[in-house]
C-alpha cells in the first residue's frame, strides 16, 4: 500500500480558495495546485474553539486517520483519492482529487418524489457496485446519505467522506453517523461491532428519501426507538410497489433481519436497470444516473 504524502504547510503547496461544505467532521474548501494549476478538495480539521489543547490534537489525528482509510480504498474508482496531508494555519488536512458534480441531495430535491423506477435503481444499484468494493476491503462507510453522494456530469456517482468509516466487526465507543440515516446500532456504543449492514440500512434510507421525503423511524425529528413504525401510514402506502418490500427489508431494526450484503439487494434492483443503449427517462434527474447504465453494462 503506498503512503500519503506529507507536505508539511499545505499553503506552499496549494492554493486554498473557497469553502464549499461545512461537517461536523471538517470545513470543505476548494484548492488549486500552484504547480500544475489543478484543482484539488482540501478537507480541514474544525478551528480550535475554547476547549482543551488535547481535545483539538485528537480531532486532528482522526482526520489523518481519514486519510488512512481513503488510502485502503485507493483503486476503488468511486471514492475519491487521497492526494497528500498536511496543516493549514495550525489545522491537519487532507488534499484530496476534486470531484466535479452536484451532491446528490440537491440533485434529488429538485425533483423528488423519484417515480422513474429506472430512476431509482440506477441510484441505488450504482452505491451497491460502490460498497461491494469498500465492504470487500473489510470497511464500513457508516455515514451513507445523499450528502455524502455526488452525481457527476455523466452520471456516475462517487460517494465521499469516510470520517466514520470503521473496520468491520470493529467496536465502538460512541454514536457514528448521522441520526436519520444512521441504523439503529449506530446510535450508541456497538461492543459487538459494526457490519456492512449498517451501511444497507443507509442505502435503505436514501431510497425512502428518494421515492417518499421522508426517513424511517422518525427521521431527523426524534432518536429512533424499538418498536415504533417504519413511516406513517401515509409515506408507507406512498411507496413504489416495485420497491417497497426491499426498502423496508433495508431498514429492519435489528442488523442480522437486513440483507447480507449488497449483492442481494442489487439482485432485487436488476430488472428495473435502464438497459445498454435505452432511451433515457423522462423528466430525468439532473445529472442523470441512468446514463451510467444506459452507457454500461451492470458489473454485480
Amino acid at each position: 500500500m503506498r503512503k500519503i504524502e506529507e507536505i508539511g504547510n499545505v499553503e506552499k503547496r496549494y492554493e486554498v480558495l473557497d469553502l464549499v461544505g461545512d461537517g461536523g467532521q471538517g470545513d470543505l474548501y476548494l484548492g488549486r495546485d500552484r504547480r500544475s494549476g489543478e484543482r484539488v478538495a482540501l478537507k480541514l480539521q474544525k478551528a480550535r474553539n475554547l476547549g482543551p489543547e488535547s481535545i483539538f490534537r485528537e480531532a486532528g489525528e482522526d482526520l489523518l486517520g481519514e486519510g488512512s482509510r481513503m488510502l485502503m480504498l485507493t483503486g476503488i474508482q468511486a471514492i475519491p483519492e487521497i492526494i497528500a496531508t498536511g496543516t493549514h494555519q495550525g489545522r491537519r488536512c487532507l488534499v484530496m482529487e476534486f470531484v466535479e458534480g452536484r451532491q446528490l441531495q440537491n440533485v434529488l430535491l429538485a425533483k423528488r418524489p423519484v417515480k422513474h423506477p429506472g430512476a431509482v435503481a440506477s441510484v441505488i444499484g450504482q452505491l451497491c457496485e460502490i460498497l461491494r468494493e469498500v465492504h470487500d476491503r473489510n470497511l464500513v462507510h457508516c455515514d451513507l446519505k445523499s450528502e455524502n453522494v455526488i452525481v457527476q456530469p455523466d452520471g456516475r456517482l462517487r460517494l465521499i467522506d469516510m470520517g466514520h468509516a470503521i473496520t468491520e466487526g470493529e467496536p465502538t465507543q460512541f454514536e457514528r453517523g448521522t441520526r436519520g440515516w444512521a441504523s439503529p446500532e449506530q446510535s450508541d456504543a456497538c461492543l459487538s461491532g459494526l457490519t456492512r449492514q449498517a451501511d444497507i440500512f443507509g442505502l435503505g434510507c436514501i431510497l425512502m428519501e428518494m421515492t417518499v421525503m421522508r426517513l424511517p423511524y422518525g427521521g431527523l425529528e426524534e432518536r429512533a426507538s424499538p418498536g415504533g413504525p417504519v413511516l406513517p401510514a401515509d409515506r408507507l402506502a406512498a411507496l413504489p410497489p416495485e420497491f417497497a418490500s426491499l426498502a423496508l427489508w433495508m431498514v429492519r431494526w435489528e442488523a442480522k433481519e437486513r440483507p447480507a450484503d449488497v449483492r442481494e439487494v442489487f439482485d432485487r434492483l436488476r430488472r428495473h436497470l435502464p438497459r445498454p443503449g435505452s432511451r433515457r427517462p423522462p423528466r430525468p434527474l439532473c445529472p442523470d444516473p441512468t446514463e451510467y447504465y444506459r452507457t454500461y453494462p451492470p458489473r454485480l
